[in-house]
């Protein structure tokens, strides 16, 4: 399947993403920072925000009650990055190697299946591959868990 890759406004993805988050889950308390020049991003819209959705709800659910949660959007070089991190329990180092490859050893299955609910962090990760982008996962120094993916902002007209 070839990716259909309009320029969007990261702003808007963002608030629409965090806006169905918020109403799914009324109590998550979601901290949105975005660059404050106008930024466009080359990106199918509806597969980025699922991205968003995904990383959003993986946080609220493995946060619990250690909020908020952060959701950045900031430029570095010629890359749009999307960042969303949390203060919770962050990632078992042995999970963490196998995030995005979808599998688990089979006796946490518990664990590791709850972490990839949605869309799944699988499926995530091949979505932003496809858009010539990166995602990466890490525990935060203080605590908790980020997610980051980068989208290249330039070259849409070599994409055709």
């Amino acid at each position: 399947a070839t990716l259909k890759k309009y320029p969007e406004a990261a702003e808007e993805i963002v608030a629409e993403a965090v806006g169905r988050i918020r109403r799914r889950y009324p109590g998550a308390e979601i901290h949105v920072s975005v660059p404050s020049e106008f930024l466009m991003v080359p990106m199918d819209a509806t597969l980025i925000e699922q991205v968003i959705i995904n990383l959003l709800e993986n946080s609220i659910r493995h946060a619990g009650k250690a909020l908020p949660i952060r959701l950045e959007v900031f430029v570095e070089g010629d890359q749009a990055v999307f960042r969303v991190s949390d203060r919770g329990k962050g990632i078992p180092a042995e999970e963490l190697s196998r995030l995005f490859t979808g599998t688990s050893p089979a006796k946490n299955k518990s664990s590791d299946s709850s972490r990839g609910n949605g869309i799944g962090l699988t499926i995530c990760m091949s979505i932003v591959k496809a858009h010539g982008g990166k995602m990466t996962a890490e525990n935060r120094k203080d605590g908790g868990a980020a997610f980051t993916f980068m989208l290249p902002l330039g070259g849409t007209e070599s994409d055709d």
